[in-house]
């Protein structure tokens, strides 16, 4: 229940927080898979003032607010059998992951795969939808799938759907793919960075999981974090 309930704050803090409240609103809603209808079902308020919330054409929510908005979310979730808020209570129970990321940010608003590959100097390896991610996680990929189980990766679910993994000290970028595929994860979108082409298999991999996959060609490291924690500032 702690657990639970430092979800409920974490989630609540960061609508709080936020310079547009009411996009990140709408982010953990499309988080929790929740239409506006049932939203405001839950609430016992009309569809129309989630809407103008999440629009910014009503002011922002009060804490009270907030707190009831968040509390419906994670309780329409729980009624459907808890899936997304079970990913994210594992998240307390895996620490070990946190150890393999150089860098991860959550954005306040969702931003679009295409804007997010272009800040990063990055380019698609193949055509696919432009859709929305949440955030992005850089990590060092040899320790990562040196020493993270498939069991692991599967805990960390909640950090990879919607959101961009980078993965950085690559040879061909062929294994973080075969990982990803064993454990069926789908992120929102891949970036493979320290090489110059992609692996056939991985892009094999890519276009038949239909993974959103892209190369970054920012030099170093430090430049990639750099070019990360600016754009972060900015969403």
């Amino acid at each position: 229940m702690d657990k639970l309930n430092e979800l409920r704050r974490k989630i609540a803090g960061e609508i709080v927080l936020s310079k547009i409240p009411g996009e990140t609103i709408r982010k953990w809603r499309e988080v929790f898979k929740i239409p506006q209808t049932d939203l405001a079902k839950k609430l016992g308020i009309s569809p129309s003032v989630i809407s103008d919330y999440e629009s910014g054409r009503r002011k922002s929510p009060g804490i009270n607010m907030i707190k009831k908005l968040v509390n419906a979310m994670i309780d329409i979730d729980n009624e459907k059998g808890g899936k997304i808020v079970n990913e994210f209570l594992s998240l307390y129970q895996n620490s070990e992951f946190e150890s393999f990321v150089l860098s991860a940010r959550e954005f306040e608003r969702p931003v679009r795969i295409t804007e997010f590959i272009k800040w990063i100097n990055g380019e698609p390896c193949y055509k696919f939808e432009d859709r929305d991610i949440f955030g992005y996680y850089l990590i060092d990929s040899e320790k990562a799938i040196m020493q993270l189980s498939p069991t692991d990766l599967f805990k960390v679910s909640p950090l990879i759907n919607m959101r961009c993994i980078i993965f950085t000290n690559l040879t061909r970028g062929r294994s973080p793919l075969i990982a990803l595929r064993l454990t069926n994860l789908k992120p929102g979108l891949i970036v493979l960075h320290g090489i110059r082409k992609v692996d056939d298999i991985a892009l094999r991999i890519a276009k038949i999981d239909e993974l959103p996959l892209a190369i970054a060609y920012v030099s170093r490291v430090e430049n990639l974090i750099e070019k990360l924690e600016n754009f972060s500032s900015k969403y």
